[in-house]
């Protein structure tokens, strides 16, 4: 018995990652280029080489940066004069394609490794937490939901940001969570540095800020008023303690920022700022013009670009839920989502563990960690429902998927000393969970549960990056080779070149005709988007519900559950 404690203890959690990372590697190799790989990884290159930051400023570059570090390997053609002749992140993703045409999968197959890594890494943060608060086998539980989520595994696997923002934001709550068992400078100090990687990867970190600062509060608030074991001295002691340093993490943060940048633009009076946004508008009429801000120039006018976004108007951002199409979005697309989106044992396990921590108290966890499991949870949730319109992908959501499954460790941790039909019951629902994860493979991206109707079904509820990225083309090449299919009529989303993938086509009229077609499903429900031309020299704007005219075929195969298959008047297979 005490060896396999052992095994458990020392093997399990290595097993369990090796695994994801297995996993994530070989689906990852099934699926072509997606639409953000396509301009923030070449991007994250040319910040990295040039250290230049105004390209794709609207995200911050640590998580890029780290990507492009398998450059040194690939050693991409790349144009460092690009940004002063064309500031546009879309144009160099298509002059980085052309000039790498050749290698242009080996150097993103490198760049996915990499992001698997910090998948990984997410994972080994989160055993660690759960380990530091339940022991092993809630930390083992906490990790295997991880491992075996489709939607975590499924952008594990992209050079895109979503992941690695994921791992730094989880390591901010962690850091920020010793610091408050622990209360000491170092921990402070940790927690500032944690904070500050986070802010580096995503501008979605930001809520960290008033999150940390709502826990705070609300620790002292209950303390003071209902922790009788405390006197008013000890309170107030602790109450300019955890302030103090709250403000030292903060400082810690912005130089961290500011270093991240290479203090480029740093301190840059207010008055050199032209902002996009409503909001940032309104704060810099109240202010000194000569103020100098204490961040990035690039940062803060990323985040000035994000907020522009968030407040809609953008078609580029077009959201869609459950056959309605929307610039503003619905208080409630998240919450579908992410219902839709996992698996439904998972949302059981969830609904189960917020029973189980009814009894926090009683079972011997600290309101700090019930804390800083549940205020983030909460706070991103709001957010997102009520102060952003960009309803485009369960992805925003990533950064508290860890939170939700160490939240579900404390419930395999209580059960596990609940009898043996308990235990039985967990194993069930551990199944449960772990089918339908093992049937995606490779599509992990186009996941939905049972409960929704399936991938199959799931353009009935979301579409862009919760089932269509544009990553099926590997999927649309092995059809026609199996078929003898030697030229395709193709409506595809996305934006790399579907003949880097060997797949020879002419663009889908808006008016049905004869022949073979593939058509991505974000076009046949409505989606505007653009196309490229066949002599890869321009665009074509594809408009709301352009291919209308297909919408009531009936295909004859899917790729992926992403690319329909008609036969129009041509030959049958």
């Amino acid at each position: 018995m005490m060896k396999l404690h052992f095994i458990l203890i020392r093997l399990g959690p290595w097993f369990l990652l090796t695994i994801f990372a297995l996993i994530c590697y070989i689906s990852q190799k099934e699926k072509s280029v997606t639409v953000d790989e396509f301009s923030h990884f070449p991007s994250g290159i040319y910040n990295l080489i040039t250290l230049d930051f105004r390209m794709d400023r609207e995200s911050p570059p640590l998580i890029k940066c780290f990507l492009a570090l398998t450059a040194i390997i690939t050693k991409p053609d790349i144009n460092v004069k690009f940004f002063r002749q064309d500031p546009n992140t879309w144009t160099f993703g298509y002059d980085f394609m052309f000039r790498n045409n050749e290698k242009y999968k080996q150097i993103f197959r490198y760049g996915r490794c990499a992001a698997i890594l910090l998948g990984c890494l997410g994972g080994f943060l989160l055993y660690q937490f759960a380990k530091e608060i339940y022991g092993y086998k809630g930390a083992l539980m906490a990790l295997f939901l991880y491992v075996f989520n489709p939607n975590v595994i499924a952008h594990s696997q992209l050079t895109t940001i979503d992941v690695g923002a994921s791992c730094t934001i989880f390591l901010s709550i962690y850091c920020f969570w010793r610091f408050l068992k622990r209360g000491d400078g170092t921990s402070a100090f940790m927690a500032g540095g944690s904070l500050g990687l986070a802010e580096l990867s995503k501008f979605t970190a930001l809520i960290l800020y008033p999150i940390f600062l709502i826990i705070i509060l609300i620790s002292i608030l209950i303390n003071a008023f209902f922790n009788h074991k405390l006197t008013l001295k000890h309170n107030t002691t602790l109450m300019f303690k955890r302030i103090n340093y709250f403000i030292f993490i903060i400082l810690i943060s912005l130089f961290v920022i500011n270093l991240g940048y290479i203090f480029s633009g740093s301190f840059t009076p207010l008055k050199e700022y032209i902002f996009l946004s409503e909001p940032r508008n309104k704060v810099s009429a109240l202010c000194w013009k000569e103020l100098p801000i204490p961040l990035p120039y690039d940062y803060l006018t990323g985040f000035d670009s994000q907020l522009a976004l968030a407040a809609g108007n953008n078609p580029f951002y077009t959201g869609y839920l459950m056959g309605e199409h929307s610039l503003k979005g619905w208080w409630y697309y998240y919450f579908i989502a992410f219902i839709v989106k996992n698996p439904v044992a998972l949302i059981a396990i969830l609904m189960l563990a917020i029973f189980a921590w009814a009894k926090w108290k009683e079972n011997g966890i600290d309101l700090e960690t019930c804390l800083c499991i549940w205020i983030p949870i909460v706070v991103f949730f709001l957010y997102f429902s009520f102060f952003t319109h960009i309803p485009i992908g369960i992805r925003f959501l990533l950064p508290v998927f860890p939170v939700f499954f160490l939240a579900a460790g404390y419930l395999f941790h209580t059960s596990s000393n609940k009898g043996k039909l308990v235990r039985i019951f967990m194993s069930i629902m551990l199944i449960a969970y772990l089918i339908p994860s093992i049937s995606i493979f490779p599509n992990y991206l186009s996941y939905f549960n049972i409960a929704s109707g399936g991938p199959q079904n799931g353009h009935r509820w979301l579409i862009d990056s919760n089932l269509d990225w544009g990553q099926d083309l590997p999927g649309l090449k092995k059809y026609m080779e199996i078929k003898g299919i030697k030229k395709i009529k193709l409506g595809y989303f996305g934006r790399v070149d579907p003949r880097i993938y060997g797949i020879d086509y002419t663009l889908v009229k808006k008016e049905v005709g004869k022949g073979i077609y593939a058509i991505s499903v974000n076009f046949l429900v409505g989606r505007p988007y653009y196309l490229l031309q066949e002599d890869l020299k321009a665009l074509k704007y594809v408009d709301l519900n352009y291919f209308k005219n297909y919408q009531s075929l009936q295909p004859v195969d899917v790729i992926g559950h992403t690319i329909h298959i008609f036969y129009l008047n041509g030959k049958k297979f």
